[in-house]
């Protein structure tokens, strides 16, 4: 089963959330993440998560597995990583 972990890069104003620089959320398949999570930003994580879960690679981030700096639709003002993580 291919699972995600989403953590929070970078917080540089308000979050409506409280997210810090280092929460890690999980996720697995294409399903949401397995808490509450801002329907915001995971509008903006859910392509991500559903390219790399068909198959894609993005060789130009240190783990082609991995997506960085997705900015919140709230200004910007958190980033995150979504990597995928293929358990056996």
């Amino acid at each position: 089963m291919k699972s995600f972990e989403i953590e929070i890069e970078k917080v540089s104003g308000y979050c409506s959330c409280g997210y810090k620089v280092g929460d890690k959320f999980c996720a697995e398949g294409l399903n949401t993440p397995n808490t509450a999570f801002c329907g915001g930003a995971y509008m903006i994580l859910f392509p991500m998560q559903t390219a790399l879960f068909s198959g894609a690679h993005f060789h130009f981030e240190e783990n082609p597995k991995s997506k960085t700096k997705l900015a919140c639709p709230d200004n910007g003002y958190v980033t995150f990583k979504i990597t995928m993580v293929e358990n056996e």
